[in-house]
Parts: C-alpha cells; sequence; structure tokens
C-alpha cells in the first residue's frame, strides 16, 4: 500500500535546526530534492510538522506550507529530522544525489534533457542537461564518478569544472568555478570558486574565489569573496558541533558529534560574510549573523552583528535587508516567513 500521509517530527536538534529554522529541515536540500518533496514524488499528499515548541511550530509551519499538529495522530508514515543529521548527511551525500536522480527519472522529471557539453570527460550518459541550459566553451563536464544534472535555466560559464556527482539548480549561474562532487547547488544560486562535497540551499551567493567544504548551507546566504571554510582537523580528529537556540527553547548549549573527521560547516540561512572571512572546522553560523571583523567562533548565536557576537542586528533593519535582497532575485518574502523570522529574531537575544 502507498503511504499518502506523513507526520514530520522535528527533534529541533543541533544538527539539524540550523540548516533552515524558518521553514524547517524538510524544506531543505537533502541531496537534490527536499524530504517533503521526495515524500510528494512517492505519493504522500498528506504532511503534517510537529515540535516541541508549539509557539515556534505553529509559526515555522506556516512558512514551511505545512499543517501543524500539536498532538500525536494517526499517519502512514513519521519522518524524523535525525534522519537527516548533518554529519550522516554529507558523509552519504553522493548516495542521496544517486537515489535522487532515480527517483526524477522514474517520473520522467528528467525526460527531453540532453547530454552533450563543449568537454566532456566520463561516459555521455552521465551528463543530463535541460534544453535551456548553457554550457559554455571552455568548461570540462566529467562523470567519471557519477552524472551531473544541470536544470531548467542553468549556466555554466567558461572556465567551470563540474565533478559529478552533482546538481546544479534552475537558473543558478556558475562562474569560473570548480565543483568536486558530490555537490548539490540550489536554484537562483550564484557560484565561483571551489566548492567540494556540499550544499548550497536556494538563492545563496557564493560567487567569488574561497573554498568550501562538507558544509550546509542555508537560504539567502552571501559569501564575501575569499571566505573560507576549513574540513578537517589538524590532528584529523572527529568533529563536534555546538549551538544553542533559544527561538525554539533551547538556550542552553548543545553538543554533537558528527561522527565524521571532514565537515566544514552549518551556515543558517540570511547569513552575511564579509570579504576574507576564515571560518573554523565544525562551526555553526546561526540564522541572521552579519560576520565581520574576526574570525567567527564556532558558534555564532542567532542575528549576530559581527564576529564577536556582542551586538545583534538591529531587527527592522534585518527584515527590510532580507526583502530588498529578495526582491533583486524578483521574490517577495511571505507575511508567514516574515512573522517566523521576526519570532526567531525577538527571542535571539536569550544568549548562552
Amino acid at each position: 500500500m502507498t503511504p499518502k500521509s506523513a507526520r514530520l517530527n522535528d527533534a529541533l536538534n543541533v544538527s539539524t535546526r540550523h540548516v533552515l529554522p524558518s521553514r524547517s529541515i524538510f524544506n531543505a536540500r537533502c541531496g537534490i530534492l527536499t524530504p517533503r518533496q521526495r515524500l510528494a514524488l512517492q505519493g504522500v499528499t498528506e504532511m503534517a510538522y510537529t515540535c516541541s515548541d508549539p509557539a515556534y511550530g505553529e509559526r515555522v509551519s506556516a512558512a514551511g506550507n505545512m499543517g501543524w499538529s500539536d498532538a500525536p495522530g494517526a499517519a502512514d508514515l513519521e519522518i524524523s529530522s535525525e534522519d537527516f543529521a548533518a554529519g550522516p548527511l554529507i558523509a552519504s551525500l553522493d548516495e542521496s544525489i544517486l537515489a535522487d536522480i532515480e527517483l526524477l527519472g522514474s517520473t520522467g522529471a528528467l525526460d527531453g534533457f540532453l547530454s552533450d557539453a563543449p568537454t566532456l570527460v566520463g561516459p555521455a550518459s552521465g551528463l543530463r542537461r535541460h534544453p535551456s541550459s548553457d554550457i559554455q566553451p571552455g568548461c570540462v563536464i566529467d562523470t567519471s564518478d557519477g552524472p551531473v544534472i544541470i536544470d531548467k535555466g542553468a549556466r555554466v560559464s567558461r572556465l567551470s569544472y563540474i565533478a559529478g556527482p552533482a546538481y546544479v539548480g534552475e537558473n543558478a549561474r556558475i562562474d569560473s568555478a570548480h565543483l568536486c562532487g558530490p555537490v548539490v547547488i540550489g536554484r537562483e544560486c550564484r557560484i565561483g570558486g571551489e566548492i567540494e562535497c556540499s550544499i548550497f540551499n536556494d538563492y545563496s551567493n557564493k560567487h567569488h574565489e574561497g573554498f568550501v567544504g562538507h558544509s550546509i548551507v542555508g537560504e539567502w546566504v552571501n559569501l564575501g569573496a575569499l571566505t573560507t571554510t576549513s574540513d578537517l582537523k589538524n590532528n584529523y580528529g572527529q568533529i563536534r558541533l555546538e549551538s544553542a537556540a533559544p527561538w525554539c527553547g533551547r538556550p542552553e548549549l548543545h553538543r554533537y558529534d558528527t561522527g565524521e573527521i571532514k565537515f566544514g560547516s552549518i551556515i543558517s540561512e540570511f547569513v552575511k560574510t564579509a570579504i576574507g572571512t576564515m571560518i573554523n572546522t565544525g562551526s555553526v553560523l546561526d540564522i541572521g549573523s552579519n560576520v565581520f571583523g574576526d574570525r567567527p567562533g564556532k558558534y555564532l548565536p542567532a542575528f549576530s552583528w559581527g564576529a564577536d557576537s556582542a551586538a545583534l542586528y538591529d531587527p527592522d533593519r534585518f527584515i527590510s535587508d532580507a526583502q530588498t535582497i529578495a526582491a533583486r532575485r524578483k521574490v517577495v518574502l511571505d507575511d508567514a516567513r516574515i512573522a517566523t523570522l521576526r519570532h526567531i529574531r525577538t527571542l535571539a537575544g536569550q544568549r548562552v
């Protein structure tokens, strides 16, 4: 029997809660697709979101276009946010990309995609690009270690290199970049420099030189030129994350062992970094942080104004700036998302 309903249970733990806090991990890419998109393609038509903090949960369910459930209920499936924990997610990103390609292929979503490129290394069958995409002369697409999917309206400019498994989303721009798969680039992203084993959610920018490796980047992020993440400790030890989340009832620091020796950072939504920002291994830059000045600590609290986190982003200025940034991509942030952002910002003052 095909499941028709799913209960989306958000554990609000360190490993997932900072990826897309205004819309939930269930609306964030965990491969090519989000968990909700996967469920929909598998025939699930009813999805209800729940978490332990009703004040936060009701808002985020509205912002993420999910029904809110405040009590246990019957559902064909129970999906936990812990299924998408940061460490295993990055470690198995290649498998997630391949599974999503298989799922998309079975639905016909990749029908009509082409397999040509100016310079193609590896099997031609490994490249699937939408007819409206643009791969300019001077690019190298390498399918030797996995497929490359380039979606509708995406552009790969000259001198770029993409090695699969990799996905470039709708209307994304890859400009003189080096993408070493597994890599997922969301819709409308602007990407330059070097990316390795990372996920960029929609509408985020890293348009200049610098390295991002083994990291998860939220929506509406802007990484200044030469922003670079470290993804390996000098002693090759396992990487631990720590963070708080007063906006969902977790004001104290919690720790999470990724179980991996290669892990970069979680860079939450609406984060901005100044030019030359160096980010330590296993860092969490929380939602709305504006990073400038010194190197940020391993955990930068939500809406920090500056790397020392001594001040907070003014709430009205943050909302105005977020709306301005979205308007540049012809997007209007809806009232539900703005209400969720205001709720998170109001509680962000409860510092560790």
